[in-house]
């Protein structure tokens, strides 16, 4: 059977797209192939928060967010630019209650580390208190990151896939995927060829990993969250307890969210939310008298050793996993699509180790 298409991505979430636009930027023809509908999973949510691991005991996995996460300002603004939609991307930092005096220590710690490690970009402040919380939240003072930013993940979607599109990329919904091989991939549908199949199907793909791979190779983690009618205008994002408070595009903001390993129903909304909001309440009092427009719940692609898994596929040609977006997917979607876009296109990545399907099956 002959091929389609350079490239065939399974998924149509962040990664999937992330992947397809690099691999279209680069002249290959893509195609998506999507189970559902563009950004039914985790990727069409209202979180968003794409930050930063912690600036000390820095490592080639942090670098690689780092580097992400400095760069996601200029690809979000071409996706939008060649959408001409929002994707609601801004770097708008956080804030982050000091409660123990330890961790003040170690605040003033990472402040010093930052200063290298971000490459005199972005700072990690260290601050008194800040007028968003409350005095009685912020006992020892308040961390301040500026590297931080925020995106509304069900718009960034919808924007990133009409890019696609405007590249030349085939989105094809409905497409269930049940199997691959050799530079293949099957289904009810049919099957399909080409000379690289790139896996980034959620939660759904870890089964299709399983299969190949002889073992459980990732989980869903369930995640809640609120949509608020509140418009906090233009401030930090605010993480504490657990919890995030995101201002988001259209006066709206966002509290979430759960993560909970153990759930029975992965979409139905239950009274973990309703922890999630009154930790947020406390913290801004006027959160509380805010009309929730929309209870969100879905799952998160958690890799089994809780890295991303990126990379070939052992025993099999021209197949390559993008699967474990779990808590970073947005943070460092596009560099994910590059990354595989090496793949695809016959090179290779110096990834982390961690982050290799290999460190993965130890």
């Amino acid at each position: 059977m002959p091929k389609e298409w350079d490239v065939i991505v399974i998924g149509a979430g962040v990664w999937g797209l992330s992947c397809a636009y690099a691999c279209a930027k680069r002249g290959q023809s893509v195609a998506v192939f999507e189970a559902g509908t563009v950004g039914q999973g985790a990727s069409g949510g209202i979180v968003g928060a794409m930050a930063p691991h912690a600036p000390d005991s820095w490592n080639e996995k942090k670098q690689f967010q780092f580097e992400a996460l400095d760069s996601a300002e200029r690809f979000w603004a071409e996706v939008d630019v060649k959408s001409g939609l929002q994707s609601g991307y801004g770097r708008i930092g956080r804030i982050i209650p000091i409660t123990t005096e330890r961790d003040r220590e170690l605040a003033e710690e990472r402040r010093e580390i930052a200063k290298t490690v971000f490459l005199g970009k972005y700072k990690w402040n260290v601050l008194e208190s800040h007028p968003m919380l409350p005095s009685s939240t912020t006992p020892y003072g308040v961390v301040h990151d500026e590297i931080t930013a925020r995106i509304y993940p069900a718009k960034a979607v919808v924007s990133l896939a009409k890019a696609c599109q405007n590249l030349g990329v085939e989105i094809i919904e409905n497409r269930r995927v049940t199997g691959f091989d050799d530079h293949t991939v099957f289904g009810a549908w049919g099957e399909a060829r080409a000379d690289a199949i790139i896996i980034a199907g959620g939660t759904e793909g870890f089964a299709l990993l399983d299969y190949h791979l002889g073992c459980n190779t990732g989980v869903g983690v369930k995640g809640q969250a609120a949509l608020l009618d509140y418009d906090m205008g233009d401030v930090p994002q605010i993480y504490a307890n657990g919890v995030y408070i995101i201002p988001h595009i259209g006066g709206v903001t966002t509290i979430g969210a759960t993560s909970e390993k153990t759930w029975g129903q992965p979409f139905e909304i239950d009274d973990k939310l309703d922890v999630i909001l009154d930790k947020a309440y406390d913290l801004m009092p006027a959160l509380k008298e805010a009309h929730i427009l929309q209870r969100w719940a879905g799952l998160r692609p958690k890799a089994r050793r809780r890295h991303p898994m990126l990379g070939p596929i052992p025993e099999v040609k021209g197949v390559y996993s993008a699967m474990g977006a779990y808590t970073v997917g947005f943070g460092i979607a596009h560099k994910v699509g590059e990354v595989l876009a090496d793949y695809a296109g016959g090179g290779s990545f110096d990834l982390p180790r961690n982050f290799t399907v290999d460190w993965q099956m130890e």
